[in-house]
């Protein structure tokens, strides 16, 4: 059976390799699923099946999502390959989008006329102001790489790359709030995207109850001061939910069925969260790409985002769906809600009655 639903491609082209050695990193681990060489790279081989494998399906957009790792570390004229083989397997008038989330230290001027010649969307990681940042965004000597992320984004802008900010919250910026924001918009920074630090173990890990108060003080922020100046990618999710749009962020959907991840070898899972052995759903020179979205192993991994028997009466079920199963696999169980529960019910309780005014208001801004 064809596999109709569009979906997008999430790729590690470096598998986890990476220059840096930031405290939170979840995807060091991955490099122990591939021990045999000591550094990773996608062949051309892999690369253009499944560059072709995607653009061949004609979805009205496909998406190649870009991240490591460090995906920067398979160099230049690998992204260059990457537009040939989208080009060679596209037809004319099929719409390609491409994004890259990266550190920012190899960002120079030839990478920034790929982005900008190519339309590439770059996702930089910055955690704020310089000590929050350095805290635990570092190399692997220890130093830290506040001013070289900065460099790259001011580059960015000089060179007319489109380009957004991922901000990791964690242990030493969550209790800063609406001012990491501020802090961002006084730097030129308007288009924003948090994600929560959750590992088992780690000093960094946010308290959910903390995470709570920065979603709250963020939107507070956000309304009065921010709409139709800053972006804020989780907020205005939500906003597009309640108009009854498609969710944009998987934490909040219904299933995990929008996207796979296609590792450096061409192995298959169903999420950078879950590339583990038995995750694996096969590799793309064995298989059509939209099969693996048919297999049962996949179906399962999607549909048990709503097997949470603890949010069965819970008025805002339909917000989360018991939140993303990364944090549900921490907590040690599928079944249960997300660590986070506390924080989203906060937030939820709170942003809720404004939500739907919002709605209208984003709608007059666009008219």
């Amino acid at each position: 059976m064809r596999h109709r639903k569009p979906f997008q491609l999430l790729v590690k082209p470096v598998s986890a390799d990476c220059n840096l050695r930031c405290d939170y990193c979840f995807y060091l681990r991955a490099a122990d699923l591939y021990p045999q060489q000591r550094r990773h790279i996608m062949s051309d081989e892999i690369l253009e099946a499944m560059v072709g494998g995607l653009m061949r399906l004609r979805f009205p957009q496909s998406v190649f999502s870009w991240q490591g790792g460090e995906p920067t570390l398979a160099g230049v004229d690998f992204f260059r390959r990457v537009v040939t083989f989208e080009q060679k397997h596209g037809v004319t008038g099929q719409e390609v989008a491409n994004s890259l989330q990266t550190n920012g230290l190899l960002i120079d001027p030839e990478w920034c006329r790929l982005f900008h010649d190519y339309k590439f969307l770059v996702g930089l990681s910055l955690d704020g102001p310089q000590e929050t940042h350095d805290a635990v965004r570092r190399t692997a000597g220890g130093h830290g790489t506040w001013d070289r992320a900065l460099e790259a984004a001011r580059l960015m802008q000089r060179c007319g790359v489109e380009y957004n900010i991922l901000s990791v919250i964690h242990a030493g910026n969550v209790g800063m709030g609406a001012d990491l924001v501020r802090w961002f918009v006084k730097e030129g920074f308007f288009f924003l995207q948090f994600i929560p630090c959750l590992e088992p173990g780690l000093s960094h890990s946010v308290p959910a109850d903390a995470y709570g108060d920065f979603l709250c003080d963020t939107f507070d922020y956000w309304i009065k001061e921010g709409l139709g100046r800053v972006s804020i990618r989780d907020f205005e999710a939500l906003v597009a939910m309640q108009a009854g749009e498609p969710t944009q962020l998987c934490t909040y959907g219904r299933k995990c069925n929008n996207y796979i991840v296609v590792e450096h070898n061409g192995d298959v899972y169903p999420c950078d969260f879950f590339v583990y052995k038995e995750w694996k759903l096969g590799n793309i020179l064995e298989a059509p790409l939209e099969s693996f979205l048919e297999t049962e192993k996949y179906e399962r991994f999607a549909k048990q985002k709503t097997t949470v028997p603890a949010c069965r009466g819970c008025e805002w079920r339909s917000m989360c769906y018991g939140g993303c199963q990364k944090d549900r696999r921490y907590a040690g169980s599928y079944e249960v809600p997300t660590p986070f529960c506390i924080a989203y019910k906060k937030f939820l309780k709170h942003a809720s009655p404004k939500l739907r005014s919002l709605v209208k208001r984003v709608e007059r801004m666009r008219t």
